[in-house]
């Protein structure tokens, strides 16, 4: 019982981990955050769910749903975040616009899927299929997240530590207009992040289908606790980021063995409790991969 609960924890923690790490490389990079994202990763379920209903393969589903989501991301922060921060509005204006859009995004969604619950068809060997470890039985589709999930957070931090495009990223975030002056287009950073951003929102969305329902009101959930991972890990470290979105996911699932009823309750007691002692998170201070002095 304990190993199943810890495998779905780290399943879920690592979904949170994604979104969390949206959260992150669109602030270190711009200095705005996506209220929207949420609605990113249910646009990304229901886009994974239609081309899986017609047949289309997963892995060809995947590469649709990360180019459909990284245009979506592009178009995001062409209407709804520069036209903001070029025209030198209020701080926090591109919270509205990108809610906004994100609101946008759940009517359409309404409209063209509904507004019920809907199921994923098989994915990572069906949802059902249980695999023997051990003499524990695991959920195939919750161990086929959490390699996912690791390739795809080791893939980021390397970008993010060792190619050109992450140094570049890096200094965009240590002064805009020091990397302005070295001829790094700043306004293309600010979308590239974005675009990755929604990205892996819709990756979110595609590993969520095997273990969950999908309607169109579930990214506001993801989108809580993808924040809560970030707080908790501490917003300036991806690494930080990565143990705090594992550890929300196991707490919450583990929690779920006291009071089913209160579930959700008890990892934001946890978090609390950090952030008393903790204001900036478990990993305060170690930035992990954006490091300008690189």
């Amino acid at each position: 019982m304990i190993v199943q609960v810890l495998v779905s924890g780290i399943a879920v923690g690592g979904i949170y981990v994604l979104v969390a790490q949206g959260f992150y490389i669109t602030w270190r990079t711009s200095v705005t955050l996506n209220f929207g994202q949420g609605d990113f990763l249910m646009f990304g379920a229901f886009v994974a769910l239609s081309f899986l209903r017609a047949g289309v393969p997963v892995v060809l589903t995947a590469a649709l749903v990360v180019v459909c989501l990284a245009v979506l991301g592009a178009v995001l922060e062409r209407v709804a975040i520069r036209p903001v921060m070029t025209a030198g509005h209020a701080a926090l204006t591109w919270a509205f616009t990108t809610l906004g859009v994100g609101v946008i995004i759940q009517n359409a969604a309404i409209s063209i899927w509904g507004n019920s619950s809907q199921n994923f068809p098989p994915l990572f060997g069906g949802k059902l299929e249980l695999l023997r470890i051990g003499g524990v039985g695991v959920y195939a589709a919750e161990l086929a997240i959490i390699v996912l999930s690791t390739v795809i957070m080791l893939v980021y931090l390397w970008v993010l530590r060792r190619t050109l495009f992450g140094k570049a990223l890096a200094a965009v975030a240590f002064s805009s207009d020091t990397a302005a002056l070295f001829g790094i287009n700043v306004r293309r950073m600010h979308m590239l992040a974005y675009v990755i951003a929604s990205v892996l929102a819709g990756i979110c969305g595609l590993l969520v289908g095997p273990i969950s329902v999908v309607h169109p009101f579930i990214g506001l959930n993801f989108a809580l606790k993808g924040m809560a991972a970030a707080i908790l890990g501490g917003f300036a470290s991806p690494l930080g980021i990565w143990v705090g979105g594992l550890l929300l996911g196991v707490i919450e699932l583990t929690s779920n063995l006291v009071s089913s009823q209160f579930g959700d309750l008890y990892p934001f007691l946890v978090i609390v409790l950090v952030l008393i002692f903790r204001p900036s998170g478990l990993f305060a201070g170690r930035e992990a991969g954006v490091d300008p002095a690189r």
